[in-house]
């Protein structure tokens, strides 16, 4: 069909038109920016020259929106930095390979640096690895960690260096060191390790422990935040009337959490307060190091 005809003046005519253009264009350069340049290769987002007075004044503003350069640019750009975002350990949280299970080893404790029980014992490494689905390191913790949220988590155990000697025959150690997608969720799970401790003297009693107490969590500073606490169960195999001693503590810094646990065995007392509160701190400082 042939277009309407102009008014007498063909001169005003186009600037009538452009001006009824322009509200196009500037949307379609809005939805491109917002966009970031990735969708200017998608057919779906070029506007449609249907209601417009004629095909050909359409396909300028479609030029313009949609330009060809922008959308080569906005490509590489947009798909470069999806890798770290999508894993959660980009350089600003951690350094290079610090996620993976070398990197946790890098922030485990060694055995010089976990305090004796008695102020002169020495600990060995027995093990070092990562934490078994499926199992528990801490003595109140019901699932492992990587059921609550973290990414990754490796253990390290200890052990009295040789010689024992028989009161320390019992004695063990060990660290955990979890890392997590963001700070938001390494806070959920140390909140969820304090209900477990709650609730602690429960499953004890359900393991067959006697005599089971649980004794209140209590703040160190270290960290973003930290706290221990004291078990005392039995019974214990070959040793009448003596009861596991067992100090569990947390630590979190960040989007990493670490677990320490102390145990020892006697009739009485505990694994004393500063032992745990230097390990914690210690390991407060692993897992800073390096952001």
């Amino acid at each position: 069909m042939p277009s309407p005809p102009c008014p007498p003046s063909r001169l005003r005519c186009r600037p009538a038109l452009s001006r009824a253009l322009t509200p196009v264009v500037v949307s379609l350069a809005l939805a491109a920016s917002a966009c970031g340049g990735t969708s200017g290769g998608d057919p779906s987002a070029r506007p449609s020259p249907t209601g417009t007075g004629s095909p050909t004044t359409s396909a300028t503003p479609t030029t313009r929106a949609t330009p060809t350069t922008q959308t080569t640019r906005a490509t590489p750009t947009s798909s470069a930095p999806a890798s770290p975002s999508a894993t959660g350990t980009g350089s600003s949280a951690s350094p290079p390979g610090s996620g993976g299970p070398r990197g946790l080893r890098a922030r485990l404790l060694g055995a010089a640096q976990v305090p004796g029980l008695d102020g002169t014992s020495r600990w060995v490494v027995a093990g070092t690895g990562p934490e078994p689905p499926g199992t528990s390191f801490g003595t109140c913790q019901r699932f492992a960690l990587t059921s609550i949220g973290a990414e990754r988590a490796a253990v390290r155990r200890f052990v009295p260096e040789p010689p024992v000697p028989r009161r320390a025959r019992h004695d063990r150690a060990g660290e955990l060191v979890a890392t997590f997608p963001d700070a938001l969720t390494a806070r959920r799970a140390y909140a969820v390790l304090e209900a477990w401790q709650r609730t602690c003297a429960a499953r004890l009693s359900g393991q067959g422990h006697t005599h089971a107490h649980v004794g209140d969590l209590r703040d160190v500073p270290a960290g973003d935040r930290a706290g221990w606490y004291q078990l005392a169960y039995g019974p214990v195999r070959g040793e009448p009337g003596a009861r596991f001693l067992d100090a569990q503590g947390v630590v979190l810094s960040g989007s990493r959490l670490a677990m320490v646990s102390l145990v020892h065995v006697g009739p009485h007392g505990g694994t004393g307060q500063q032992p745990m509160v230097t390990a914690l701190r210690r390991a407060a400082h692993r897992l800073g190091t390096g952001r």
